[in-house]
């Protein structure tokens, strides 16, 4: 995973949640398109949930991208 990727998971029309697994196993749930803010070549993204928790995470951290269309 790479910003490139995530700005395309994210304008993605129409928007579909998605889930993001870490290295540690931590699990991130986007529920929103304007939840992500990344730069096109950044190696991070900050992710904002709804309960106003906010998570810096690196892409080299990132193991997997779950989707509608991966989950099933």
């Amino acid at each position: 995973m790479n910003a490139a990727q995530m700005i395309v998971l994210r304008n993605r029309t129409p928007f579909e949640p998605f889930e993001i697994r870490l290295s540690d196993g931590t699990l991130i749930r986007v529920e929103h398109p304007y939840n992500i803010a990344t730069g096109q070549d950044s190696p991070t993204c900050i992710i904002y949930q709804d309960d106003n928790q906010m998570h810096i995470v690196a892409y080299r951290n990132i193991t997997e991208v779950i989707t509608a269309a991966t989950a099933s």
